[in-house]
């Protein structure tokens, strides 16, 4: 859960803003819109071993009224071998804060799954929150 001092729309405006939401992502870099995705690369440290997850993320299905959103995230790993592939799923609630939630299925695919489940897990909480530190200076900033 995120909390973003702001009203709801100004809060969905930002991620639906794909560019803007994936600038927020620490680590991501050379972002560039690709159609109805956003492509660019996810530079990730898990453990001792340093990711170069290149890929896109697009928005499969939103309902402003609602306040939900689905992401979906392709991105892989040239120099170790595999791929994420994941559903991100968004959900905001009140208005003023508002509060996001949000939630994965996410497949890790070839050898970047060797890496553990548990360090993998801890270095998405840890973009999760840097996420979140951004997000909300970026909705303030608007």
């Amino acid at each position: 859960r995120i909390t973003v001092d702001a009203p709801r729309a100004k809060v969905w405006a930002a991620l639906m803003d794909l560019p803007a939401a994936a600038r927020c992502v620490p680590g991501a870099r050379d972002i560039v819109p690709e159609g109805d995705a956003v492509g660019g690369i996810l530079d990730v440290r898990v453990g001792p071993v340093r990711l170069a997850l290149a890929g896109t993320i697009a928005i499969e299905s939103r309902d402003e009224a609602g306040g939900t959103a689905r992401l979906r995230a392709n991105a892989e790993d040239a120099r170790l071998g595999g791929a994420v592939r994941a559903f991100v799923d968004l959900a905001l609630a009140g208005d003023g804060p508002t509060e996001l939630r949000v939630s994965s299925d996410v497949a890790i695919l070839g050898r970047i799954g060797e890496l553990g489940q548990p360090l993998i897990a801890r270095q998405a909480d840890k973009v999760l929150a840097g996420f979140a530190d951004s997000l909300r200076a970026t909705v303030a900033a608007r």
